[in-house]
């Protein structure tokens, strides 16, 4: 809008947004460009092996204790229970089963009757009768 004053001609400023309407504008900017790249199936599939390579396997072993840290060392940990082919078990979950297989020192698969469950270390839940 311009408005002449004598010889000069200025425009007047136009009232600054709201907020909602910034906010409001800047979600359906960012709502744009999110569907845009979803879209793409090239970035999708990139995406999904770039979380893939970036995974690290769950290690068991927990981190050594220094000889110059303040903190006292961690309890060892106890020993792994053993368990063998036949062995009567009562799990939290799952309830009383017989184990049918073991895997090392690694998991024991266990018939509960209505389902068989491989179950791994360590066997916070399951219990020798």
């Amino acid at each position: 809008m311009l408005r002449k004053r004598g010889m000069i001609a200025c425009a007047m400023p136009s009232p600054a947004p709201s907020l909602k309407a910034q906010v409001r504008s800047r979600i359906l900017a960012r709502a744009l460009i999110v569907s845009a790249n979803l879209s793409d199936p090239r970035r999708e599939r990139s995406q999904k092996q770039h979380i893939l390579e970036g995974m690290k396997p769950a290690s068991g072993e927990s981190r050594r204790h220094l000889s110059t840290s303040p903190f006292k060392p961690p309890p060892p940990s106890p020993p792994v229970e053993q368990f063998s082919v036949g062995d009567q078990v009562t799990h939290d979950r799952y309830g009383l089963g017989v184990v049918t297989g073991v895997e090392d020192e690694v998991a024991v698969v266990v018939d509960f009757g209505s389902r068989q469950e491989r179950i791994t270390t360590p066997f916070n839940k399951l219990y020798k009768l």
